[in-house]
């Protein structure tokens, strides 16, 4: 169910292809039962939430939340446009007869709007040639009165984007293996020489590893951030519009609010890194609040402008 995909789509899956290869080498990757902890914890919803419920998992990857949601009792319906991605969620979510793993475009889904109790969409809407464009696409595919959850890279200093992009550039130039190897030189061993480094481009210091982030993600999660052609980076108040043009209410940001001084906002954003918003899609009885927040966001932003 994949369409002719442009060069461009062509690079962005053949670099996560390579990725998704190389999953069980990080250790927050590996697939365990601890991943059920992660993703609740990630989301903050309880266990029961999602017994009995139909999910879909728009971007797989891997198979990790795709485990933790069939593992907590949900019916899931897996998603991805990368082959590998695919073979290795079958694989990792064997164990579960409540699973089917399709691929397909996030922009070309084979789905009826409604048809789903939860719909998420973790690390993948900023990895699209437009990511408002493919929230726009998932949106309706979630039933009233259900929920609809994202991650999205978070904006930050101008300085270090420009240089991060500048670096993206020269390394998707590079074959995956060796791009893959220069991303474990951007865990950076030397503090003074990350503290030159960290207003220029995205690196992590090696002190900041410890029993969660381990080197071996660290440097997936640089590749994740260096190889696509696409790595759009967004504002909270931005993804919360988002939701609610959608036609969404009952706004939760799981990721926790790091930074609230504007000097901080513009080096960091307000979470630091990465935005995670889930919302309730509207009702008939809600949705006139639903629209009443939307105007109140919309008049926020013309204010502050």
């Amino acid at each position: 169910m994949v369409q002719p995909l442009s060069r461009t789509e062509q690079q962005v899956r053949a670099s996560f292809d390579f990725e998704h290869r190389r999953y069980t080498a990080a250790r927050y990757l590996c697939i365990s039962p601890r991943l059920v902890e992660d993703w609740l914890a990630d989301v903050q919803l309880p266990p029961d939430f999602f017994r009995g419920l139909t999910v879909l998992d728009v971007g797989c990857g891997s198979g990790r939340w795709t485990y933790a949601l069939a593992a907590l009792g949900a019916r899931v319906v897996a998603v991805d446009f990368s082959e590998t991605a695919v073979e290795i969620t079958r694989g990792v979510t064997r164990a579960f007869d409540t699973v089917r793993v399709l691929q397909a475009s996030l922009f070309h889904l084979p789905f009826e709007p409604g048809e789903f109790d939860f719909v998420v969409c973790w690390g993948v809407l900023h990895h699209t040639p437009d990511s408002a464009a493919a929230f726009r696409a998932i949106a309706p595919l979630v039933r009233r009165g259900g929920t609809l959850y994202v991650m999205v890279y978070e904006q930050r200093n101008p300085m270090k984007v420009i240089g991060t992009e500048l670096l993206r550039v020269i390394l998707r130039r590079l074959p995956p293996e060796v791009r893959y190897r220069m991303c474990r030189k951007l865990v950076v061993r030397n503090r003074l020489l990350f503290q030159l480094l960290r207003g220029l481009i995205a690196c992590i210091p090696a002190s900041a590893l410890h029993g969660e982030l381990d080197a071996e993600t660290a440097q997936f999660g640089l590749y994740d951030w260096y190889s696509p052609r696409y790595n759009h980076l967004h504002r909270l108040h931005e993804v919360r519009e988002w939701f609610l043009q959608a036609g969404y209410g009952d706004l939760r940001v799981t990721s926790p609010i790091k930074h609230t001084r504007p000097v901080d906002l513009f080096r960091f954003g307000a979470c630091g890194g990465s935005i995670k918003v889930r919302g309730t899609r509207a009702g008939r009885e809600t949705r006139d609040a639903t629209l009443a927040e939307a105007y109140a966001s919309r008049l926020e932003s013309v204010l502050k402008a």
